[in-house]
């Protein structure tokens, strides 16, 4: 059963939606509690209420966006129709940029900067579970249910497709001649990499 959302929940997110859109921005070294309380609309000192530390609010962005990018992986299970799987994990991936493109652009920015932010046993978690996952592609070549590649460097290339639409949101709209994204253009987007990548793994109709 889902858990109540409560008067707290709802201040937090205001501060991370505050934060997230600052910091993807500026940075994170470039961004000010003073600003994150402006742009959140409450007292500075009403932020140290929720939140220790900008550090605090910057750590809670990633790890909310690490739980999605697991729950993304979901899709990959060894019991599930190789390209069922890898179409839904697309779709999964493309709909979180969609609707949330500015976490993913701060974690995007993360990586850039050297993942410093994430402590050593997050980024072996993240590791593991990509091994994880790389595991079961292997098992499906293997099993001559989808064509033999580098299955590491194949979630590199879905990574990079699917993210890029948050990460890069400014060009495609420029590129596009478009104020602002709309659903039936990232299905556009959705048909074009799913088409693109089942026929590279030897999945396509």
């Amino acid at each position: 059963m889902p858990r109540t959302t409560t008067a707290r929940d709802r201040k937090e997110q205001q501060i991370i939606k505050a934060t997230e859109k600052l910091v993807a921005s500026r940075g994170f070294h470039g961004t000010r509690m003073d600003d994150i309380a402006s742009a959140a609309k409450l007292p500075r000192p009403n932020l140290y209420y929720y939140f220790p530390s900008k550090r605090a609010i910057y750590r809670r962005i990633l790890t909310d966006l690490r739980a999605n990018w697991v729950k993304a992986f979901e899709q990959i299970a060894v019991e599930r129709d190789p390209k069922e799987a890898i179409r839904d994990y697309i779709r999964v991936k493309i709909e979180y940029s969609r609707k949330h493109p500015v976490p993913s652009k701060v974690f995007a920015m993360e990586v850039i900067r050297g993942s410093d932010m994430l402590t050593e046993d997050e980024n072996n978690q993240i590791k593991a579970l990509t091994d994880e996952k790389c595991a079961v592609i292997e098992r499906w070549m293997d099993e001559g249910r989808m064509d033999r590649l580098d299955a590491r460097h194949f979630f590199f290339v879905l990574w990079g497709a699917t993210q890029y639409y948050a990460d890069f949101e400014q060009q495609i709209k420029g590129i596009l001649g478009v104020k602002r994204l709309t659903a039936a253009q990232f299905e556009v987007g959705v048909a074009t990499v799913t088409k693109i990548v089942l026929k590279g793994c030897g999945l396509d109709d």
